[in-house]
């Protein structure tokens, strides 16, 4: 009996090994997401020995409950969010990030030339980012509730209200501003609150339990993927993703490319790609304390796994 039912979880590991990696991103496909697609267009996850599954998310795909829910086993989340997550009970795990830097933020008109400068004006955030963010914001630059305006992901309210300021990502909505020809502002959260991880990967404990061995190679095919396209021919991941979402232009994607390389979000020139540092990571934890975003007595290690560094070896290019 012993023997059927151990010989019963063997076979279920071993289909958990050579089940597919279910990756969803956190939206649309575009260049925050290219060296996945890179990873996945020029083999790195085949020699890995993996069948990786990427989808896009999208502003109604609520990647937390699907990832719960066991329809994925990677999402793009956040280090934060992992933590606020864990503080209510759910076992949610960052275990690498993309960025070293986030790039979200406020986009402002020209006029405002400091952020403080926002007193009075209209202000669109998502829900995500007004429960997260505004109230240190709102605190820290003495904002008001009244300012706040939901968020549609359209940067047209800002095209026509000189008096508007639109939540963005560095490599989006200025993009899309700067086609129409008209000036801007951008002011980085990580610049004016706390300087997060962007687009970290999050999966669940249950997966790092069942199925560390794949998860570990998962990342370090990522990783490559991402020095690949930074440094090389950026074009495979280029085609899929316009495939995948056809509103996006290569133009684009290669000023995105460009905004990358300018901001450093991968970090220093030689360093590797992906590890999240215990440093980094206890400063975030400390900031959501103060903020009032965590209790004070959350334990960051319960949400950030930080034992898959080593295995992230590719390396942004050297200076």
């Amino acid at each position: 009996m012993l023997a059927g039912a151990a010989g019963a979880l063997t076979m279920a590991h071993a289909r958990a090994d050579t089940a597919p990696i279910r990756f969803l991103t956190n939206w649309y496909a575009q260049a925050e997401h290219a060296g996945f697609y890179q990873a996945q267009a020029r083999g790195y996850y085949t020699a890995e020995g993996l069948d990786v599954v990427i989808e896009a998310g999208g502003p109604q795909v609520n990647g937390t409950q699907l990832l719960l829910a066991g329809h994925y086993d990677v999402i793009i989340g956040g280090a934060d969010e992992a933590m606020r997550a864990s503080s209510r009970g759910i076992p949610t795990v960052a275990v690498a990030t993309t960025f070293q830097k986030a790039l979200g933020g406020l986009m402002t008109h020209p006029d405002v030339t400091r952020i403080e400068d926002l007193r009075g004006h209209r202000i669109l955030l998502s829900t995500e980012v007004r429960a997260a963010l505004w109230p240190y914001l709102r605190q820290r630059y003495g904002f008001d509730d009244a300012q706040v305006r939901p968020y549609a992901f359209d940067v047209r309210p800002f095209v026509i209200g000189p008096d508007v300021a639109i939540q963005s990502f560095a490599t989006s909505e200025p993009y899309a501003v700067q086609q129409k020809g008209l000036p801007y502002r951008f002011f980085m959260f990580s610049d004016c609150a706390f300087e997060n991880y962007g687009n970290v990967l999050v999966t669940t404990a249950p997966v790092i339990d069942e199925r560390r061995d794949a998860l570990t190679r998962f990342l370090r095919a990522s990783m490559r993927g991402w020095a690949d396209w930074l440094a090389h021919d950026p074009a495979p991941a280029n085609a899929a993703i316009m495939r995948a979402n056809p509103m996006m232009t290569e133009a684009q994607i290669l000023w995105s490319r460009r905004t990358f390389q300018a901001l450093g979000v991968f970090g220093a020139p030689g360093t590797p790609i992906g590890p999240m540092s215990t440093q980094r990571i206890s400063a975030i934890r400390d900031f959501m304390v103060q903020a009032g975003l965590l209790p004070g007595d959350a334990d960051w290690r319960k949400a950030v796994d930080l034992s898959f560094n080593n295995a992230m070896d590719a390396r942004t290019a050297p200076a």
